[in-house]
């Protein structure tokens, strides 16, 4: 309900948006992470500035083990091994079936944002870009913000 010239009308509902889910560049078995992570890093070679996102996959019941991946993009040896970076620009957090699924485009990367299966450190206004750049071009592409 809004207020409308001082009386209170009914505001439409909106549905549930749907937002562009990634080109997959991995499988969707679960399996070999350093694959799909060498997929994000040459989906990412032709972004248009040099990036590195610092993926931390959580696995455990209390999340005591944290594995990290250095993914590199936005540059003909675009590389992704694992380790910490030194430095990152985009810090993502997640559990091994949610980055499955996003890598394999079954779950919208801001899907999982909203519903807290991923959380987001960093430049966040380079995060949406790098998105919007590996999103499947058949669906419209829809930032949460």
């Amino acid at each position: 309900m809004t207020w409308n010239a001082g009386k209170l009308t009914a505001t439409p509902v909106v549905s549930h948006v749907a937002f562009a889910r990634l080109r997959p560049f991995a499988s969707s078995q679960k399996g070999d992470a350093a694959a799909s992570f060498n997929g994000l890093s040459r989906a990412l070679r032709d972004y248009a500035g040099l990036v590195r996102i610092h993926v931390r996959i959580v696995t455990g019941d209390a999340g005591e083990k944290v594995t990290h991946w250095d993914v590199e993009g936005g540059t003909s040896k675009a590389t992704a091994r694992r380790g910490r970076p030194k430095k990152a620009d985009v810090h993502v957090v997640m559990r091994p079936e949610t980055w499955t699924q996003i890598a394999s485009g079954q779950l919208a990367p801001y899907e999982a944002l909203l519903s807290g299966k991923l959380r987001v450190g960093g430049d966040l206004e380079l995060a949406k870009r790098i998105t919007k750049h590996l999103s499947d071009p058949s669906m419209p592409y829809i930032a949460p913000c």
